[in-house]
């Protein structure tokens, strides 16, 4: 067995509680509280390399950031 470094993007739910969400192996997962989400996170991706096996493959997330404008929706 190996261990692997994922990333866990938090985000806050608008009716409390976060989604996360894990770039490298395209999972989402959900939690109470950041520490819960992490958890959740964690066995979700165990058991998403477990089901894959042999043909599980890490690829690597090259992430940058940018800049776009916002809409507004509520534009005559």
């Amino acid at each position: 067995m190996r261990n692997i470094r994922i990333t866990a993007e938090l985000m806050p739910e608008e009716d409390g509680g976060y989604s996360v969400y894990c770039p490298e192996l395209d999972i989402y997962t959900q939690g109470e509280t950041e520490g819960e989400c992490l958890i959740n996170l964690r066995e979700a991706a165990e058991l998403h390399l477990e089901e894959l096996g042999e043909k599980a493959a890490i690829g690597q997330v090259i992430r940058r950031e940018i800049e776009v404008q916002d809409i507004e929706r509520n534009s005559p």
